[in-house]
């Protein structure tokens, strides 16, 4: 599943903590450089720091191949501030357009590239409403399983609808929203990137709870539902054990 961090020091104090690289290295690394850069640490403090760091996760790691990374997100530590956002707000109007599409699969699609855009907006002030994630993670934050070609068609139907817009560079696969408005009111504020496309259909009445160990919004499969699958599976074990 797509990660989509919202407070980077927090992420950075808990790889560092519990030691891990994570299935994107490079981007733990960049962050615990960030980090150790806003406590106070020099770009070649920072370096040694990141060599200690990778090789208390994995002692077998070839740390010569990562030296040309790890000496470039050193240097690279003071060019972005670490960021910490509460969540973004979906608007009225936004939402008017998005129900305004035909089909809900359509409609998940369209909520996620705008909750994407204006995360994109929040962390970075020069984003003007860009996604900048690949369409397999975007679908995949959708709740949307479907083909190569049954994605291709899908954003293309937004693109016909002018929701969304490409980018004039030949080589960028970025996609800008185009139903962005932060003057209507308020109705929805998204502080949970997981499961976005279940998040919308919860918002329209559908039958989605949300699960009250880990927080992530799921499809609802007993009138008297608790946990999503997952922790329910956990918190079994555990009495299981416990008996």
């Amino acid at each position: 599943m797509t990660n989509i961090v919202l407070n980077e020091k927090a992420c950075a104090e808990y790889a560092l903590e519990n030691l891990i690289l994570g299935s994107k290295p490079t981007e733990t690394l960049g962050r615990v450089a960030r980090y150790y850069y806003s406590i106070g640490y020099k770009k070649k403090e920072i370096g040694s720091l990141l060599e200690d760091f990778m090789l208390k996760c994995d002692p077998t790691i070839n740390i010569v191949k990562w030296q040309g990374v790890i000496d470039k997100l050193a240097n690279m530590s003071d060019k972005y501030a670490l960021f910490d956002i509460a969540g973004i707000s979906i608007t009225q109007s936004e939402m008017e357009k998005i129900q305004a599409i035909e089909g809900k699969m359509l409609q998940r699609l369209m909520f996620t590239m705008l909750c994407l855009a204006k995360y994109g907006n929040e962390i970075s002030p020069t984003n003007n409403n860009w996604v900048n994630k690949k369409d397999k993670d975007i679908f995949t934050l959708s709740n949307i399983t479907a083909t190569l070609k049954r994605q291709s068609l899908m954003i293309n139907d937004l693109w016909t609808l002018g929701y969304v817009g490409y980018s004039r560079v030949v080589d960028n696969i970025n996609l800008n929203v185009k139903i962005v408005d932060n003057d209507s009111p308020e109705v929805l504020f998204v502080s949970d990137f997981r499961n976005l496309g279940n998040q919308y259909m919860r918002y329209c009445g559908e039958k989605f709870i949300e699960c009250q160990s880990c927080g992530k919004v799921v499809r609802q499969n007993k009138n008297v539902q608790k946990y999503c699958t997952e922790c329910a599976t956990e918190i079994n074990r555990q009495k299981t054990l416990e008996k």
